[in-house]
Formats: structure tokens, sequence, C-alpha cells
């Protein structure tokens, strides 16, 4: 756990004074209904962020390490924050939730939140839908609580081939491999998409 304040003062005041802010697309309007001041999430990437004056949404971007909370209104370390960020932009899609096997993630529209199952049930990854505990093989993987930082944990995604995470203070970091590329879970890289089984 990080609780050094200056840090996350000075993430903060990175995000004040990040300098070239640029105004969001007319198509998307993160800002509309939303109160002047207030700082919206960039749904595309979990370091960017929007600061909503009268319904115009100016983008900006969180320094290099640090990703947005928008509960926090600040920019601040990756493991403090649930950023999820959706494939796809549209429709609905449900996948495993990297860490919790009673949880699961839900894209809808772009935006992503966790579900849970009711109690006594447990998501299937390969069907994704909750069924009673019994019937599900849970596998979700759980990063160590300590980092080591000679060894690097990552998993493989849930959603798409190309996503993965790197366990952080014992919470996983979604990434994504540079477009064209899948995540190779037993070589624990990107490599061509003809290079790697991907079953998703």
């Amino acid at each position: 756990m990080h609780s050094n304040t200056f840090t996350r003062f000075v993430g903060l005041t990175a995000l004040l004074a990040c300098g070239a802010f640029g105004v969001a697309s007319s198509n998307d309007e993160p800002c509309r209904g939303v109160s002047n001041g207030y700082f919206v999430r960039d749904k595309t990437d979990c370091r960017g962020y929007y600061y909503c004056l009268d319904d115009v949404a100016n983008h900006a971007m969180c320094p290099q390490d640090f990703h947005f909370n928008e509960l926090a209104q600040m920019c601040d370390y990756p493991d403090q924050v649930s950023c999820h960020i959706c494939q796809q932009q549209t429709g609905v899609q449900v996948s495993a939730h990297p860490q919790n096997c009673n949880q699961f993630i839900l894209c809808s529209g772009g935006y992503s939140s966790v579900g849970q199952c009711s109690e006594g049930y447990l998501f299937d990854g390969q069907q994704r839908v909750c069924h009673p505990s019994v019937r599900v093989n849970c596998s979700a993987t759980r990063c160590p609580e300590q980092d080591n930082p000679s060894q690097i944990v990552y998993m493989p995604g849930m959603a798409s081939c190309d996503e993965y995470f790197i366990c952080q203070s014992g919470r996983p970091v979604q990434h994504f491999c540079a477009p064209g590329l899948y995540w190779d879970a037993i070589h624990q890289r990107c490599d061509f998409s003809q290079n790697v089984q991907c079953t998703l």
C-alpha cells in the first residue's frame, strides 16, 4: 500500500497542471450533465481523464506510471485504481474478474463496471454467467500480497487475446499488447498472433 501523501499530492498537482488540455470530440460527451470543475475518467485509457467545464470535456493525461482515480479525483498509483478498459465501445461484453471468482467485468457502451454473483454462485468464464459454486471450476489467479522486485508476476487476460495483467501491490493492473500482437502466457510476452494459441 502506498500512503505517501506527498506523492499523491504531486500526482494531483500534475493532474491540475498537466498543461496541454485538448477538447474532446463532439461524438463523445463525457461531461454532459457533469458539474463544473469535476474530472471524469477516459474510458479508453487508464491514464486519461477529462476536466469538465460548461459541458465541455478537456482531455489530459496523468503522468507516466499513474492512473486516473475518478473517486479520489486525482492521478494515483495503478494499484489504488480499479481500471478495466473495454475493448469494444458498443454493445455489452462480460468477462471473468482476474482475481475474484464471484465477480465479473461488465462492459456496456465502452464503460466497465464490476458485477457480483449472488451468494453461493461463482462466475463461469467459459459460459460467461453465474452458476452455483459446485458447478464452476474457479481458476482465477491471485496476485501475491507482496511484490518481489526480482520477479514480475503476469496473468493472462480474460476478455481478449491481447490483454494481460501485471501484479502490483497485490492487485492486477490491466495491459494490452501492441495492435496485431497477442499475449503469450507460456513465454510471458507479446508475440505475433500466428505464434500464440488463444481461445478467447
